[in-house]
């Protein structure tokens, strides 16, 4: 059990030092939500910004959106690694499936985690919003990130090769974007669209931080429970894709 755990923390240190390692990559991947944030900070032309809203709706919701394309960008590695054969290798050392899995899971998680807190940082600095209760904010993060995580495994999963896995994560990812209540609330569209933002769990993890965010005092627990859902499904549909791929 140990080892696994030792063997799972390697690899995912492996990853994320990796992906630090491309620092234009780690500044790109930044720039879009903040070009985002600032983009619909000015929705209200002339009235100026609505601090209300920054607080209310835009930051929470950017800093969810950050922890989905950071962790589901993670998971790309994925892909990368099966083409190159790097799988096999890492097999032989011997390291286990498992340790394989957990340490995959446990990169795309940091790195969801780590691009939101840059962005709920960047959100403070730039509008002096900082959202509530902190410490629950940083622990709905996490939640999300494992639920982002396995969705990018199952879509690494499931892709070929890397630019099959880009296009299926932009399929999934910029619709998620759009209709996860990130830049207006999910009760201001259509009703057939609130059907398909109940389905995807963007939804409910901006709807989480933004009970923080406004200080309410309980978490919204249907939001909690759904994302937990969608976690142990995720990473367990992508748990078995992984294993079946790496026993071939």
């Amino acid at each position: 059990m140990m080892k696994t755990l030792r063997d799972s923390v390697w690899i995912s240190e492996n990853d994320l030092r990796q992906s630090f390692k491309s620092v234009r990559h780690v500044v790109w991947s930044l720039l879009f939500p903040i070009f985002m944030m600032l983009t619909f900070s000015f929705r209200y032309g002339e009235q100026g910004i609505d601090p209300q809203y920054m607080t209310n709706i835009l930051i929470p919701g950017i800093v969810a959106m950050t922890s989905m394309f950071g962790a589901i960008n993670e998971t790309m590695s994925i892909v990368w690694d099966r083409s190159m054969g790097c799988f096999d290798r890492i097999l032989a050392a011997p390291v286990s499936s498992t340790a394989i899995i957990i340490g995959k899971t446990l990169s795309g998680t940091v790195m969801g985690f780590i691009s939101a807190i840059v962005l709920l940082v960047i959100g403070g600095l730039l509008f002096n919003v900082w959202l509530g209760n902190i410490a629950l904010v940083l622990l709905l993060l996490v939640l999300s990130c494992f639920s982002f995580t396995g969705i990018g495994t199952i879509i690494s999963g499931l892709a070929s090769e890397p630019r099959e896995a880009m296009m299926l994560s932009n399929v999934l990812r910029f619709p998620m974007m759009m209709l996860g209540g990130v830049f207006f609330s999910v009760d201001a569209m259509p009703v057939p669209l609130q059907w398909v933002a109940r389905a995807l769990p963007l939804t409910y993890a901006t709807e989480a931080i933004r009970t923080v965010a406004t200080e309410l005092t309980t978490v919204v627990l249907i939001d909690v429970a759904v994302l937990l859902v969608y976690t142990l499904a995720t990473i367990l549909i992508g748990s078995k894709i992984l294993l079946k791929i790496m026993t071939r």
